[in-house]
């Protein structure tokens, strides 16, 4: 069992902690925040899915299924746009999911769109955002939504590499968009469409 809890993350998300793993450090463990596990959504919850077992609000399990899916037909592009999954590991902080930990070329952290559109878009960065865009709907990368904040734009010695890290997974409590590939060419761009909006909002005026 890998001893998380009193280590300091290297990332703090809404919903998870992010971890470098202690036996490799070229990947993270995801974990998900105590107030952010199935049972604590659960008795926040207003509408029906408070009746819902807990598992049915588990953003853990939700990634952990979407990544086993993707495994089915993954092939090396697809880790380009998402981190490379190595599995999952018992830690002392519940289930953690271990992936790629991206860096920048020169050995630092990449931002996350929210953080580099408030600075304006460049020739180079919209290159990377388009490249992205056009993965998710040829590669259907389902997610709960595209949100910039949980996209790294990683910065190449050619340009930028954008890439899903978080939000991976199915959203709907019947998962048709994983059953089907026409329901999730349907849902993957009505999400892109939406995230493109979110990226116009960052921008300055």
């Amino acid at each position: 069992m890998l001893k998380l809890k009193y280590s300091r993350p290297l990332f703090v998300g809404g919903t998870r902690y992010c971890f470098q793993h202690p036996e490799h450090a070229n990947r993270c463990v995801k974990v998900l925040r105590p107030d952010r596990t199935g049972a604590a959504r659960k008795v926040l919850r207003k509408d029906f899915k408070r009746h819902l077992p807990a598992r049915f609000l588990d953003d853990q399990l939700k990634e952990i299924k979407a990544y086993r899916e993707l495994l089915t037909r993954a092939s090396e592009t697809l880790w380009r746009y998402v981190p490379r999954y190595h599995g999952t590991e018992e830690t002392d902080m519940g289930v953690g999911i271990v992936t790629q930990l991206m860096r920048n070329a020169d050995g630092s952290w990449p931002k996350n769109l929210e953080q580099l559109l408030v600075d304006g878009m460049t020739p180079a960065l919209e290159a990377g955002i388009e490249e992205f865009v056009t993965a998710v709907g040829e590669l259907r990368i389902l997610s709960r939504d595209l949100l910039p904040h949980n996209i790294v734009a990683v910065e190449e010695n050619n340009g930028y590499r954008v890439m899903l890290v978080d939000g991976i997974g199915n959203a709907e409590l019947i998962p048709l968009s994983t059953w089907s590939a026409f329901f999730a060419r349907r849902k993957t761009q009505r999400k892109i469409r939406r995230f493109r909006q979110r990226c116009e909002l960052l921008l300055p005026s």
